[in-house]
């Protein structure tokens, strides 16, 4: 019989992706706040397990957070190894066994949720959410980020656009935590990472310096 030791080896992996049937665990007090989750927006790269590799993302997706500044899923408890959610624990997590990962499989790719799926229409946020991920999006940051490195010292033009979508990244996690009062550890579900991480991923390094950025490739 297939049965989880619970010895933390997946969690340390990273937190599991949500689905539809995670919904409910949302919504519960005992459950998962908009402050554990992170939004992996349509065109970042993200480790697929079924191909093994790292690849574009087609459509965005929500995660739990990792700990630590790595992808170790911040549910885990690192003294014991013990899930803290396990009675509650998500889909993902239900279906993953390190023996066998066909269960998993079968579902992983299948009803998974967004942020529209979890704020209610109307929602103040959501029209920011549409301006971001215009004005930040991940698949063109990517495209500008390789152009500059390969011929750093004449990508003036280049550098701009980036720091350009840097400033627009910082202002708007700024402005709602300000306006709307919602904590700054929830920016991640409501904008996904920070540009300057995901630009980190692509070679280059993004320092605040008054209003605006220096860049310097890795």
């Amino acid at each position: 019989m297939n049965e989880c030791k619970q010895c933390g080896t997946c969690c340390r992996k990273g937190g599991p992706a949500l689905h539809t049937q995670d919904l409910p665990l949302l919504k519960e007090a005992n459950g998962i706040d908009l402050t554990d989750i992170v939004t992996i927006r349509k065109g970042e790269l993200a480790y697929d397990q079924p191909a093994g590799a790292v690849v574009p993302l087609e459509e965005e997706i929500l995660k739990i957070k990792g700990s630590g500044g790595e992808w170790t899923c911040k549910f885990l408890a690192l003294s014991s190894q013990v899930c803290r959610i396990y009675k509650n624990r998500p889909l993902e997590c239900q279906k993953l066994f390190c023996g066998d990962p066909e269960p998993l499989m079968e579902i992983y790719s299948k009803d998974r949720i967004s942020r529209k799926d979890v704020l209610p229409g109307g929602h103040p946020v959501l029209e920011l959410i549409v301006e971001h991920d215009k004005k930040c999006d991940p698949a063109k940051m990517a495209e500008i980020a390789a152009a500059a490195v390969e011929n750093w010292d004449k990508s003036e033009e280049l550098q701009a656009d980036l720091r350009e979508m840097l400033i627009f990244d910082a202002a708007v996690r700024e402005l709602v935590t300000a306006k709307a009062g919602l904590p700054e550890e929830s920016m991640d579900f409501f904008f996904g990472r920070p540009m300057t991480i995901i630009l980190k991923g692509y070679g280059i390094i993004a320092t605040p310096s008054g209003k605006s950025f220096s860049l310097r490739k890795l």
